[in-house]
C-alpha cells in the first residue's frame, strides 16, 4: 500500500492537499479500474468527541481496506482521491463540481469509470451539473454517498460503494455502463440529470420520477441500458468548467407578492430565473404585475424558464390561455426537466455563452444528455388534441 501526497494550487493561489491511497494487490494489468473521489459526505463521517459527526480525513480508505468484498476477483482495483479539506454537499458549488470535472478529465484515459464520493442534499444539483460540464464523456461517472455512516453497523454505505464500483467499471454488465453521469443510491442508477432527492431520512433518498432507471438492482441486475443509455460522441473529452452563477429559482406560491419578484428581476448580475409553476405551467390568471415582472425581465433579456412543481410529468404552457400570456412574456419551458437540471443547464450554457441570451434560449429547449424529453412523452392525450 503506498500514499502519495500531491498538491494543487486553488483560484484563489492557495494550495490543498489530495491524498492517493492506491491499491496495489498484484492484479493483472487487463484488471478494470476505478478512480474513487472522495469530495466529503456522510459516508466518510465519523462521531467527533461531542458525538456529532463529522467527516474525517484517511478514514473511509481505510474502511475500503478492510472490506472483503473489495478485495474479490471479480472487482476491479480501485484508488482514492481524498480531498482536503472535506466537504459537507451543503457547503459544494460550482467551483467544487469544476474540480471534480477537472479531475475526471484529468484521469479520464488512465481508469475505466470514475465514482464521486458526496453529500447527498446537493448530489441531484452536483450529478446535473457534472452531465453537461463533462462534455464528450467516454466512461461512466457514478456519484453516491450514503444516509447512514461507515462507522454504524447499519450503515447503507458498503452496498451504494460496491454497487457505484460495479457500474463504474462495468464489470457484470453487458452491454456495459454507457458513459454517461448518475447516481446510484440503494437500488437504482439514475441518470445524472434526471435525479430527484426525494426522501430526507430514507435509504432510497433518490429517485428518477420523468425518467426510468438506468438499472435496478435487487437479486439480479436489470437495466435499461439498450435502449436508455447514452452513447459516446466519439469526440476527446472537453470539460467546460466556467459556470455562470447569476441564477435563481423562484417557486410560486397563492398570494405571492409581485412587486418582490419585479425587484428579484432587477438584480443587475441575474442572467436567468427558473419559475417553478403550477401543474403544467399554471400561473394566477388574475395577477397582471405577474406578467408585468416578466415582460420587465423580457426586456432585459433575462432568460426566464418555467417547470413544474409535480414530480411527474412536464410543463407544457401553450395548453391554458394564462400559459400564452407567460409565453407572450418570454417565459420558455423546460418540458420535463427537474429544477435541478434546468438550473445548472442554464450556469451550463450561459458559462460557454455567457453573452448570447439568444442562443442560450435555443439550446435550452435542445435535450443535450438525456435531461429532457419529447412532450408526447410526459403528457396526455388531451394535451396532444388541443
Amino acid at each position: 500500500m503506498s500514499e502519495v501526497v500531491l498538491r494543487r494550487v486553488t483560484s484563489s493561489g492557495s494550495a490543498s492537499n489530495l491524498v492517493s491511497i492506491a491499491r496495489k494487490d498484484g492484479t493483472p494489468k487487463k484488471k478494470k479500474r476505478v478512480l474513487v473521489l472522495l469530495t466529503g459526505g456522510t459516508m466518510a463521517m465519523q462521531a467527533n468527541g461531542n458525538g456529532l459527526l463529522e467527516p474525517v480525513a484517511g478514514y473511509l480508505a481505510k474502511c475500503m481496506r478492510a472490506m472483503p468484498e473489495l478485495r474479490d476477483a471479480k472487482m476491479p482495483g480501485y484508488e482514492v482521491l481524498e480531498y482536503s479539506p472535506l466537504l459537507d454537499s451543503a457547503d459544494m458549488g460550482p467551483t467544487d463540481w469544476s474540480t471534480i470535472a477537472k479531475d475526471v478529465a484529468t484521469h479520464h484515459d488512465l481508469f475505466d469509470g470514475f465514482v464521486v464520493i458526496l453529500g447527498t442534499d446537493t448530489m441531484a444539483y452536483c450529478a446535473s451539473a457534472l452531465s453537461f460540464m463533462l462534455e464528450d464523456l467516454a466512461k461512466p461517472v457514478v456519484l453516491t454517498g450514503s444516509m447512514v455512516p461507515f462507522a454504524e453497523a447499519y450503515s447503507d454505505a458498503r452496498h451504494n460503494l460496491v454497487l457505484s464500483l460495479i457500474f463504474a467499471a462495468g464489470v457484470s454488465q453487458q452491454p456495459p455502463t454507457p458513459p454517461e453521469v448518475c447516481i446510484f443510491f440503494h437500488d437504482r442508477l439514475i441518470r445524472g440529470c434526471r435525479a430527484s432527492k426525494v426522501d430526507a431520512l430514507g435509504l432510497a433518498a433518490f429517485d428518477s420520477p420523468r425518467f426510468p432507471p438506468l438499472a435496478t438492482v435487487g437479486v439480479c441486475v436489470k437495466d435499461t441500458f439498450a435502449d436508455n443509455g447514452l452513447a459516446w460522441t466519439g469526440r476527446i473529452l472537453a470539460p467546460m468548467l466556467n459556470m455562470e452563477t447569476g441564477i435563481v429559482v423562484l417557486r410560486l406560491v397563492p398570494g405571492f407578492d409581485d412587486s418582490a419578484l419585479l425587484a428579484c428581476f432587477e438584480c443587475p448580475t441575474l442572467k436567468a430565473v427558473v419559475v417553478e409553476l403550477y401543474g403544467t405551467g399554471t400561473a394566477p390568471s388574475r395577477r397582471k404585475g405577474l406578467v408585468d415582472a416578466l415582460t420587465a425581465a423580457k426586456q432585459r433579456d433575462l432568460v426566464v424558464v418555467a417547470t413544474t412543481q409535480c414530480q411527474v410529468g412536464g410543463v407544457k404552457i401553450d395548453v391554458y390561455a394564462v400559459g400564452q400570456a407567460l409565453q407572450d412574456a418570454g417565459v420558455i419551458s423546460a418540458g420535463d426537466m427537474t429544477t435541478e437540471a434546468a438550473a445548472t443547464k442554464l450556469a451550463y450554457l450561459f458559462g460557454k455563452f455567457p453573452d448570447k441570451p439568444g442562443t442560450v434560449r435555443t439550446l435550452f429547449a435542445v435535450s443535450l444528455r438525456g435531461e429532457l424529453s419529447d412532450p408526447g412523452k410526459y403528457t396526455r392525450p388531451f394535451f396532444e388534441a388541443h
